[in-house]
């Protein structure tokens, strides 16, 4: 352990590098390949999480607590609902999204989602016909009247073009794939990973977030699961000092928010 964190300190100035290797020293393989969960990656992720027992999950009531009873945040959470959306519904993820945004509703933002909700059951993370495709695009984009809200997903079935609205193909498992999206795409205010749900897919697509973020852009990654919290804490552990987050426990899931200070 002692030789990773040495390795990993002559490249804290570069998170994708970062990235990289973390990815590599968890699991063993390159980033951009997959490997299936087993019940020994299981307990590598158990003792890692030793390294980083000082990074605490906070309650999103608490990251949120500025936004309650904000009639703007009850008007996110009810056009996610109103579009199909399980932002406002089975999760509160609404509530992240209306803080960060705040104030910012007339403003021309760029927004990204990786993950558009598929229902086709061959697909991983498939909603399985619980939920409409492009949902929560369509909710920030009537939400915030100038908007411009980009997209991608691996169901080509589901891209979509609209008013304010664009979406490309892109495969989380494949960093060439979200490579070739970046000369396509603006510099976004807030990128979100609602995709695949793994922790190598969400580190690919937190390398090319990084990309794309303004100097006050946000990212957020949806849906971590319990037995990956270890991932994260070590990641956001090695970030270098001008990067901030939060691990945040909302009603269901774990969520993280990364952002340059």
């Amino acid at each position: 352990m002692n030789k990773i964190l040495k390795n990993f300190s002559k490249v804290m100035h570069n998170p994708v590098i970062i990235l990289n290797r973390l990815y590599y020293y968890l699991t063993g393989v390159r980033v951009g390949e997959i490997k299936k969960e087993n019940d020994n990656q299981k307990g590598i992720l158990s003792a890692l999480s030793a390294l980083s027992g000082d990074v605490k999950i906070i309650e999103l009531e608490e990251v949120t607590k500025d936004i309650t009873g904000d009639d703007d945040c009850k008007e996110l959470g009810e056009l996610f609902a109103y579009h199909g959306s399980d932002k406002s519904t089975k999760h509160n993820y609404y509530l992240l999204y209306a803080s960060i945004l705040k104030g910012k509703r007339d403003l021309p933002l760029n927004i990204l989602e990786i993950g558009l909700g598929t229902n086709n059951p061959d697909l991983p993370s498939s909603m399985r016909g619980k939920g409409t495709p492009g949902a929560s695009m369509r909710a920030f984009r009537d939400w915030g009247k100038k908007f411009n809200v980009y997209g991608a997903d691996v169901d080509k079935d589901i891209l979509i073009s609209e008013d304010r609205i664009k979406t490309y193909f892109v495969d989380q498992t494949k960093p060439e794939s979200l490579d070739n999206l970046v000369a396509r795409l603006p510099k976004f205010d807030l990128i979100i990973d609602d995709g695949l749900h793994t922790p190598w897919a969400n580190l690919n697509t937190l390398n090319f977030a990084l990309k794309l973020l303004k100097p006050r852009g946000y990212f957020v990654v949806e849906d971590i699961r319990d037995i990956y919290i270890p991932v994260w804490k070590i990641a956001v552990s090695l970030f270098p000092d001008n990067y901030k987050y939060r691990l945040i426990k909302a009603k269901k899931e774990i969520m993280l928010a990364l952002w340059p200070d």
